[in-house]
């Protein structure tokens, strides 16, 4: 750890203890979980801590910050207890440090080392009342936000609601309108529930939107040698979250702030350049500011929508033109058995992938429309020849996002995928007796599916049939020569057998080649390191 995971990991230990003697049930949770899953702590380049959970537990924790904190030196703020705090979601706040931040409200001693307190809202089952209260939190949320503004595309109903709220406060006053739109939002529970909106008012990333199972049972993972509450359906909801990959470690380092000071107060910081300022001057310009942005990201994401409607059009005729020219018979490609027709298929969609997996088209929910055939076809390569989940997923959240269901054909194809996580969920999680049972039904439904082949290859070295073993990693590497997962099981292999200097070379290789997560734990612990 460096300094300042050092240092926050004191802070969340205090929460923890606070936790421990108030009753509070709480989970770390979104980079936090994914840290302790993949290297028992810290994302090593991570310098942030989030903890969720349920809306009754927060309130009791608010109540435990009052009675516990000493202001000297904690602080808990969110937007509710402090109507100038510039979020709905709350922080646990050190005031004896300062972390500088461009998020964070710098007229107030708030800017210290903090950590993250998220809680959910319980949302009906009813699918029409759902997407109600969601549209209401996520416009209360950027209502209730005065000065900054989440950069995000809002949706025709958000922005209505959002401008709604704006004139009832000319009306009533803001602090009567957040309490009435409050008075809809909070301490509310519904029977049918199954699903929460986190206070986050994330969209993409973590989003905000969660299935409730995910969090109704704890596991206490190992976190810097140390036992922390994580959701006990760890697997499922990383893979929620994060995609299929989350055990890949990214080639991107994504960090927070770019400084923290754990020598200096916030109340020292704040006060060495708010004598030169005016505090009443800096809050309505940024107040003004944030409606102007609000305003303009609307009208950005509006153009946008158009721009991308064009591009949808242009993706589909360059599709259409290659396959007339060529006179290419689609579906007759989609047959996974020859590495022949799994090219063609895959060099006819790959300018369609780059289009529709592009970050901004995906955020702006723009589907690419190629025609169901193709559509099916493009899918059909994604999962059977790339074997990328991830961004099949990605794609298929577009897809319903405009309302569209699957078919029959496309959930068959999509049960692939299913079944895979439920064995990689089962395979994190040490059930190998189940892990086993899913594969064998996997592999005799599903014999063309590399992450089946592979997730076989893996049980088969767990249970010591090396012969069988060997032979599908022969298999594999036939198509994938440094496939990491088969170089891990061939060091996995002669480890079992007592060759120490064979397993070695291959588990080098691993550590220095494949960024997969979970394969550089296992080899640590196989190794007797940290």
């Amino acid at each position: 750890m460096d300094a300042t995971q050092k240092y926050l990991l004191n802070i969340l230990l205090e929460i923890d203890a606070m936790c421990k003697k108030y009753d509070i049930e709480y989970f770390i949770d979104y980079g936090t979980t994914l840290g302790a899953v993949r290297h028992e702590g810290f994302i090593p380049w991570d310098d942030d801590i989030d903890i969720n959970m349920t809306e009754d537990n927060y309130y009791k924790f608010v109540e435990a910050c009052k009675k516990e904190l000493d202001p000297k030196k904690r602080v808990y703020g969110d937007n509710r207890v402090d109507r100038d705090f510039p979020g709905t979601f709350g922080r646990f706040i050190d005031v004896e440090s300062m972390r500088l931040s461009s998020n964070f409200a710098f007229w107030k001693p708030i800017c210290g080392q903090s950590i993250d307190v998220f809680y959910f809202l319980e949302l009906p089952g009813d699918p029409v009342k759902k997407q109600e209260k969601i549209d209401l939190y996520f416009a209360y949320d950027e209502f209730a936000n005065k000065s900054y503004r989440h950069f995000r595309y809002k949706t025709d109903k958000e922005m209505e609601l959002y401008n709604k709220f704006k004139a009832m406060e000319k009306r009533i006053g803001r602090e009567k309108t957040l309490q009435k739109i409050e008075a809809q939002l909070f301490h509310q529970h519904y029977d049918d529930c199954d699903t929460y909106v986190s206070v986050s008012a994330r969209k993409y990333g973590p989003t905000s939107i969660s299935p409730k199972y995910l969090y109704d049972s704890v596991y206490y993972a190992d976190f810097e040698g140390h036992k922390l509450p994580i959701s006990g359906h760890y697997a499922e909801l990383l893979n929620y979250y994060y995609g299929d990959d989350w055990n890949i470690i990214p080639d991107v380092k994504k960090q927070h702030s770019k400084m923290s000071h754990t020598g200096i107060t916030c109340a020292d910081y704040v006060s060495d350049y708010m004598r030169l300022l005016d505090e009443k001057e800096i809050k309505e310009e940024r107040y003004k500011a944030k409606e102007i942005l609000v305003e303009e990201g609307y009208r950005i994401g509006k153009h946008l929508e158009g721009v991308h409607g064009k591009i949808s059009k242009l993706v589909r005729l360059k599709l259409e033109k290659k396959i007339k020219e060529e006179n290419i018979d689609v579906l007759s490609l989609t047959d996974a058995s020859s590495k022949e027709k799994m090219a063609k298929l895959d060099d006819l969609f790959s300018f369609y992938y780059e289009k529709q997996l592009n970050p901004s088209v995906r955020y702006w929910e723009n589907l690419i429309d190629i025609g169901n055939d193709n559509f099916y076809a493009a899918m059909y390569n994604m999962i059977y020849n790339r074997n990328n989940f991830t961004a099949a997923s990605k794609i298929l959240k577009v897809y319903k996002a405009n309302g569209l269901e699957l078919d029959e054909r496309m959930q068959k194809l999509w049960n692939v995928v299913l079944k895979a996580r439920e064995i990689k969920a089962q395979m994190v999680y040490k059930n190998y007796d189940k892990a086993e049972e899913l594969i064998k039904e996997a592999v005799e439904k599903y014999p063309y599916s590399k992450e089946v082949k592979l997730y076989n290859m893996e049980i088969n070295v767990i249970n010591k049939d090396f012969d069988t073993a060997k032979k599908l990693i022969d298999e594999i590497k036939a198509d994938n020569p440094d496939n990491d997962r088969c170089k891990k099981a061939l060091g996995d292999i002669a480890f079992f057998n007592g060759d120490k200097e064979t397993a070695d070379k291959y588990y080098d290789d691993v550590m220095k080649n494949s960024n997969n997560g979970l394969l550089h734990l296992d080899i640590r612990k196989k190794r007797g390191e940290k």
